[in-house]
């Protein structure tokens, strides 16, 4: 019991959010409960997720008590998402919604289901639930400041996807000037700087664009005036020709004509 214990601790604040919620499964679990729960524990520190992922679906298939079956699934989700079946997840939260008690780890359904959505580029979805997750999270805690300002952080990751450069910044600024002992402080401080650097860019590309369009203003007004030029001469060419021509019928030299001779 102890042991995992333990690995909860350290599995909980390496994973995702620093969460420190470490309650392991009731006393009187099945041998086969806490044999793939442990095994899926293991793995998933291993980076093996979906190797740990099929280990937890194990224990969620013998757990003996709802909070046990909700203990599974969570952690289901969470090596679904770190390997890469965000689909996957999200068809286990909504299985994880509808189990009986679990109640610490429901709270956190909002949170995993917007890191699912903003992977599946279902960043409007993964805004409205992350964010409503850290406005319900208190930063009176190293836990707490954990999971707001992870939550915040991949709202802002989610505006930046969309492109809404500045509410992005917004949301970094918070984290950077409000949480600057959080895991996701060195991230956001890269992300405001990135905004930064595109901004500039943007403007230089605005600038360029305008100096691009002017050219191109100058060299059409120039092509017109040559096209209007060209014109001018072919038809003042044709004109001669059809004179020199009418001379010609007239028997008049066109050659002496306006000349003293």
């Amino acid at each position: 019991m102890r042991k995992i214990l333990f690995l909860f601790s350290a599995l909980l604040l390496a994973a995702g959010p620093a969460f420190s919620q470490t309650d392991a499964p009731a006393t009187g679990s099945s041998t086969a409960f806490y044999t793939s729960f442990q095994r899926g524990i293991t793995l998933y520190g291993e980076g093996k997720w979906l190797d740990a992922a099929a280990y937890f679906r194990k224990a969620q298939e013998a757990a003996a008590t709802d909070d046990e079956r909700a203990e599974a699934v969570y952690w289901l989700c969470f090596a679904e998402e770190s390997g890469g079946d965000f689909e996957g997840a999200v068809r286990d939260l909504d299985v994880l919604e509808r189990i009986p008690g679990g109640a610490a780890r429901k709270e956190e359904i909002p949170y995993l289901r917007g890191r699912a959505f903003y992977s599946l580029g279902r960043y409007n979805e993964a805004i409205v639930l992350l964010k409503g997750y850290a406005d319900h999270i208190s930063a009176d805690s190293a836990n707490g400041i954990a999971r707001k300002s992870a939550a915040l952080y991949w709202t802002g990751e989610s505006l930046f996807a969309l492109g809404q450069f500045d509410k992005a910044q917004d949301v970094f600024f918070v984290i950077a000037q409000q949480y600057p002992q959080s895991v996701k402080y060195e991230a956001s401080v890269y992300r405001i700087a990135l905004i930064y650097e595109k901004k500039v860019g943007q403007k230089l590309l605005d600038i360029l664009k305008q100096t691009h369009e002017e050219s191109l203003k100058t060299i059409e007004e120039y092509q017109r005036r040559e096209s209007i030029y060209t014109q001018a001469l072919v038809a003042y060419q044709k004109r001669i020709a059809a004179l020199e021509a009418s001379l010609h019928e007239a028997g008049i030299d066109a050659t002496t004509v306006g000349s003293d001779k």
